[in-house]
């Protein structure tokens, strides 16, 4: 028997996953294993409404509905074992992988494990700062400030309170832009002065969303702007205290809370020396997504260094991972009916959306580019479309009204 397992099922993975099932289904001498820590699929672009909703509003328990999927509703009826479970390490040579308690053989193997944040080594920016990669992330942040505003507010003097994002990225500015609506909803709950309150994104390049259209960098510079945030370009961290960071030029910042969200780190499975990783961690791939090194192993995503047409890496999106990981799963299939060897892969043009604040956000789609509320229905659209794919048109648009009813409070 064929056994094909997959670490990891997020985005590329779970759709490795479910394109290969649809492949060999009737095939009874090939089995596929699905392996993840966490017993869900974790819907993560919508982390940052969780991060940024008021516990009045909505509770715990919706908010976890709102961006979790659980791994037996989706993979219900199809052939596909699901093993929860972490990777600790790969055993190439027997061809084993070694989750906690247990071993897993394997004949094929897709890592698709994703990252996680990074902190480019600057003292005191894990310990302080938070992250927004995971469930527990987003409820971290949405306590603290809400700890924040309830802490001061019996205060006689009302203190300035400070929050910075650090990292203009896309979900920099996402929380950035929900931020301000929970700022202005906990000043009101807790009768603070909006005027001592202040948003700061504080970005090390010179542009917003640097790698992407300067026309898009400049529309989100501005709608942050309209709705209050300032944005402090060029202003590389390095140091982070429990009170303030430290930027290179010396400059001190205080703050009150500190989200952190300034790039990621892959997180690649320990194979002692036969993986090749670059600076980031990330797996060297070939053109078929095969990662050098290692007989019958595939990688992509976040945790893998994959190239595009131009040479250029790929940058890193949900769109991109789904893509990559339906390619591995067609290649997959003349690997093991042994025909002839599939054409390399070749990343697409994707189109890009940010979401800023209320029903306001910007798509870019090369020459397709829209602002606004048009783009907020479109992107809204896009979530539709995934959910379909994972669960059916009934279920998929029950979720998404639910997410917008969730979602709404937060205007």
């Amino acid at each position: 028997m064929t056994k094909i397992v997959i670490i990891g099922g997020g985005f590329g993975g779970l759709k490795a996953a479910l394109d290969l099932e649809k492949q060999f289904k009737k095939d009874s001498n090939t089995q596929i294993y699905l392996v993840d820590k966490r017993e869900y699929h974790l819907f993560s672009p919508n982390l940052f409404e969780v991060a940024t909703s008021d516990e009045e509003l909505v509770s715990v328990k919706q908010m976890k509905r709102s961006v979790v999927l659980p791994f037996s509703e989706i993979l219900k009826g199809k052939q596909i074992k699901f093993v929860q479970g972490e990777c600790l390490s790969i055993d190439s040579a027997r061809k084993k992988v070694n989750l906690v308690g247990r071993f897993l053989d394997y004949d094929f193997l897709i890592m698709a494990s994703g990252a996680e944040s990074e902190y480019y080594g600057i003292l005191g920016a894990k310990k302080y700062g938070m992250a927004l990669k995971t469930l527990p992330d987003a409820f971290r942040i949405r306590n603290r400030i809400e700890f924040i505003f309830g802490s001061h507010s019996l205060d006689f003097t009302k203190k300035n309170l400070h929050f910075i994002v650090a990292g203009g990225g896309y979900t920099g500015l996402e929380i950035a832009g929900r931020l301000k609506s929970l700022t202005d909803f906990l000043a009101w709950k807790y009768q603070y002065p909006r005027q001592k309150i202040e948003i700061v994104v504080v970005e090390a390049a010179s542009k917003l969303v640097e790698g992407f259209d300067d026309r898009l960098s400049f529309d989100a510079y501005n709608r942050l702007q309209e709705l209050g945030v300032h944005i402090r370009l060029s202003s590389r961290i390095s140091g982070v205290d429990q009170n303030f960071i430290e930027l290179m030029s010396g400059e001190k910042i205080v703050y009150d809370a500190l989200i952190w969200t300034t790039g990621i780190k892959a997180t690649a499975p320990n194979c002692g020396n036969q993986l090749m990783l670059n600076r980031q961690c990330k797996i060297h791939v070939n053109e078929f997504l095969h990662a050098q090194g290692l007989e019958n192993v595939f990688a992509f995503g976040d945790v893998a260094n994959v190239s595009g047409s131009d040479g250029k890496p790929v940058p890193g999106s949900v769109q991109e991972a789904i893509n990559q990981g339906k390619y591995v799963a067609w290649a997959m299939s003349y690997y093991i009916k042994n025909k002839r060897p599939p054409v390399p892969y070749k990343n697409k043009q994707l189109g890009f959306i940010v979401f800023l604040g209320g029903k306001w956000a910007i798509l870019d789609f090369g020459n397709f580019y829209i602002k606004g509320f048009m783009a907020y229905v479109v992107g809204k659209l896009a979530h539709l479309r995934y959910y379909v794919s994972l669960v059916g048109w009934f279920k998929a648009l029950k979720y998404i009204v639910f997410q917008s009813k969730m979602y709404s409070r937060n205007d």
